[in-house]
């Protein structure tokens, strides 16, 4: 049994990124409506989320360099919690804006697939009625 234009449009969104499926479909404006918004929501992100953690990993860095702090086995974990500490405080002033960020994202993402499908649906439907006029 062969799939439907709308099920592989919807798995194309649902499996590769947003809008794939309606990119598949040849609905290139559409499409990039989504695809934009996806990578607009996911660089805004890894931007936000590296430079909330650059600064601490780059403290780090330079108190390894001077020599004070060690990592060996024995101090892992404590230099780890105390690392992990700083990227926490700094990720958290951020933390409303990332919420909006990944829900933007999401919502981006099921609204790609909602859409590939019902898209796929509607050229179905009138393939299937070219098909039966013939």
């Amino acid at each position: 049994m062969s799939m439907t234009k709308a099920s592989k449009a919807a798995l194309f969104s649902t499996i590769i990124f947003p809008g794939a499926g309606l990119w598949w479909l040849k609905l290139y404006g559409r499409a990039s409506i989504f695809i934009m918004s996806a990578i607009v929501s996911l660089s805004y992100i890894i931007v936000r989320l590296y430079n909330s953690i650059a600064p601490a990993y780059n403290k780090m860095l330079r108190d390894a360099e001077q020599g004070l702090i060690v990592v060996d086995g024995s101090n892992f974990l404590s230099t780890f919690n105390k690392l992990y500490q700083e990227m926490f405080q700094n990720i958290a002033a951020h933390q409303s804006q990332l919420h909006t960020a990944q829900v933007i994202f999401i919502a981006c993402w099921l609204c790609s697939i909602a859409s590939s499908y019902f898209a796929g649906k509607k050229i179905d439907l009138e393939s299937s009625d070219k098909t039966t006029n013939l």
